[in-house]
């Protein structure tokens, strides 16, 4: 059988959503698995000796092939379950204290996790390579079942063979789907249904979907416009949505601390031997600090059940070595700080203190202990973060439209990040919360971000607040700020909801 050849560019639309396109000079194409199968894509890039990087997603399950003149030289996967580490863990090949601190330093740098063990004489190179094709061919078995998904091959990209997983999918690959597709017809619906299931994360970055959202957005400004401006904020909110999908799918990787949080880690470390509890007070003073240990934490966790919520419990499981290493590489000179005077960043720090202080006072009347509602309140601005990151680079006026357009996407892209980062459910429903959720953690959030209405970033609802503690609320808050260099407490009318 000859090799199969991606439809030309000419012949179709230069959109992702549409069947394979190629560009002739740089040979990058992408399209959809329903039109160009799996197994005639493995084929392709086998036949025609392909190098680059052929990325895969359906849904929130993102698939990454890298290729070397036609041979598979690495797989990876972005669900926990796929990911190389709980791998490594499950197998038996390195302890899970081990594994967090390789960890630690694979999500603060540029460098593979496979070149990370290989360089400390953590495994043989041999038998590194075993185990990863073992987890190789099982995901790439699991996309035979593949119908609705996208595809992209970057021939640009460069890969780097550091492992020797030997794949030769010719003629395999197919025996293998058919066999699959025989045992399809005995397969139970609940396999099914929770493909189905997964799915439907993906629904609210479908293009099919934007014109409502754009619409949504529309209403919620509430004002009307004329042909031309429409037609712009259209334009600008299809990228969005663009840039929003690919946030939503990107790697794990560590958020920048605060300059004032990398001084006091330097200054711990400077302490031997290092105190891993004295983490605790500096990082109930800095989000991304805080939501760094709990990446790191959860990184090994498939069942979210299991997974940690609290600095406390984080630092608990992760031992010392691991958060030693942790935060020697955040506070390094080389590793990304936020900007000192950077607005959005003052803003959000601002509404993250704000929200955690209340949430720790008001958290035993939402079944939550006063540390982990603390936690919840420091947390939930994560997703205006990355929005915040999204508008920064791009051509988006600013105003009502915009404010709109980010509310529109943020509980979507809170479910795709908290998912990611295998936080518990509770984080799940406070960063996606659109003001309707009935869990007891996005109420309490709701109720702690209404207490300090001038601190908190979009629209505040009309919560029952304790009269009593309000005013002390807002001088503990206070007293934070001017420590933070955070500016006043700012006492504005509640904008209530109708």
């Amino acid at each position: 059988m000859g090799a199969a050849k991606p439809v030309p560019m000419a012949l179709w639309s230069p959109s992702p959503y549409n069947c394979p396109i190629q560009t002739q000079s740089t040979e990058h194409f992408r399209g959809r698995l329903e039109v160009f199968g799996f197994a005639d894509l493995l084929q392709w890039m086998e036949l025609n000796r392909r190098t680059g990087r052929l990325t895969l997603t359906k849904g929130r399950d993102r698939r990454i092939l890298d290729w070397r003149a036609g041979e598979l030289v690495y797989v990876s996967g972005s669900l926990p379950r796929h990911r190389l580490g709980v791998h490594l863990l499950r197998s038996g090949a390195l302890q899970a204290a081990k594994l967090y601190e390789l960890l630690a330093r694979n999500f603060t740098t540029q460098e593979n996790l496979t070149r990370i063990i290989l360089d400390g004489g953590h495994d043989t190179l041999d038998g590194l390579s075993l185990r990863v094709e073992e987890l190789a061919r099982r995901l790439l078995f699991e996309m035979f079942e593949w119908r609705e998904a996208h595809f992209d091959y970057n021939p640009e990209h460069r890969v780097q063979p550091i492992l020797r997983i030997g794949l030769n999918l010719r003629g395999q690959a197919l025996a293998f789907q058919g066999a699959k597709e025989l045992d399809d017809t005995r397969r139970g619906r609940s396999r099914r249904d929770r493909l189905d299931a997964e799915d439907r994360w993906d629904l609210a970055f479908r293009r099919s979907d934007t014109d409502e959202r754009f619409w949504e957005a529309m209403e919620r400004v509430g004002e009307p416009m004329d042909a031309s401006e429409t037609r712009e904020l259209y334009n600008a909110f299809l990228l969005l949505t663009d840039r929003v999908r690919e946030c939503a799918t990107g790697n794990v990787a560590m958020r920048p601390v605060h300059e004032d949080t990398a001084e006091l880690l330097s200054e711990l470390l400077r302490k031997a031997p290092v105190d891993p509890g004295a983490v605790v007070p500096i990082a109930a003073l800095d989000p991304y600090l805080t939501l760094n240990l709990l990446i790191l934490a959860n990184a090994l966790s498939v069942d979210r059940e299991n997974s940690v919520g609290t600095v406390p419990d984080a630092i608990e499981r992760l031992g010392e070595r691991a958060v030693t290493v942790l935060i020697d590489r955040l506070s390094a000179p080389d590793f990304p700080r936020v900007p000192e005077e950077d607005a959005p960043a003052l803003a959000l720090r601002r509404a993250s203190v704000a929200a955690a202080v209340a949430a720790g006072r008001y958290a035993e009347r939402f079944g939550n202990t006063r540390e982990r509602g603390y936690t919840l309140g420091l947390l939930h601005t994560v997703a205006y973060a990355d929005l915040f990151d999204i508008v920064r680079s791009m051509d988006f006026p600013a105003g009502d439209f915009r404010a709109a357009a980010l509310e529109v996407y943020r509980p979507a892209l809170g479910v795709a990040r908290a998912e990611s980062w295998s936080l518990p459910l509770d984080f799940q429903a406070v960063l996606s919360d659109d003001g309707a959720d009935t869990s007891g953690a996005a109420a309490l959030v709701r109720v702690a971000r209404s207490v300090m209405p001038g601190c908190a970033l979009g629209t505040v609802g009309n919560e029952g607040i304790e009269p009593l503690w309000t005013d002390e609320i807002a001088n503990e808050v206070a007293m934070v700020f001017d420590f933070l260099g955070l500016g006043p407490v700012e006492k504005k009318p509640v904008h209530r909801e109708t």
